[in-house]
């Protein structure tokens, strides 16, 4: 296991997908720090090649959501830890119209969204993260762009691919 390797590829698009969750961007980032700290760690419960993209995806994934759901437990505890819309902390922050539009987006659209627009990851790692095909990427893409477009004001320019 390259650790700096596998932060280097999946730091973006755990973000994204963190992201896509209602996490804000900040915490996202953190949680991420805590996803690559749990994989480290738990290597040895990973039963597949460390160069199996797919493989991987799903490992850092479920490490991911149990991470996010022991911090919303957590929240419930203490309100105010996460919040519910992604911040405008990125350079490539999008302005908050398009975030209202993202946000009214099905889940399985807001999270492509994010992961391939504002963490900049390909399909290929979009899909193995998600443990679905390119094709499904591409389809939900397409999907969620069209539904953003009649959500932007006129004269906004679209979200492309």
């Amino acid at each position: 296991m390259n650790l700096d390797a596998l932060m280097k590829t999946w730091r973006g698009p755990l973000t994204g997908f963190l992201a896509a969750s209602g996490v804000g961007l900040g915490e996202a980032q953190d949680l991420v720090h805590d996803v690559f700290a749990e994989a480290y760690l738990g290597r040895e419960r990973f039963r597949g090649a460390w160069t199996d993209g797919a493989a991987v995806g799903a490992f850092l994934r479920g490490i991911a959501r149990n991470l996010l759901r022991s911090r919303r437990r957590a929240a419930r505890r203490a309100p105010g830890s996460l919040t519910e819309e992604p911040s405008a902390g990125s350079p490539a922050a999008p302005h908050d119209d398009v975030l209202v539009a993202i946000a009214t987006l099905e889940p399985a659209h807001r999270e492509v969204i994010w992961m391939f627009y504002f963490q900049e990851t390909s399909t290929r790692e979009v899909a193995h993260l998600l443990g679905i095909s390119e094709r499904a990427v591409e389809g939900r893409l397409y999907k969620a762009r069209a539904a953003l477009r009649p959500r932007l004001a006129p004269g906004r320019e679209e979200v492309t691919g």
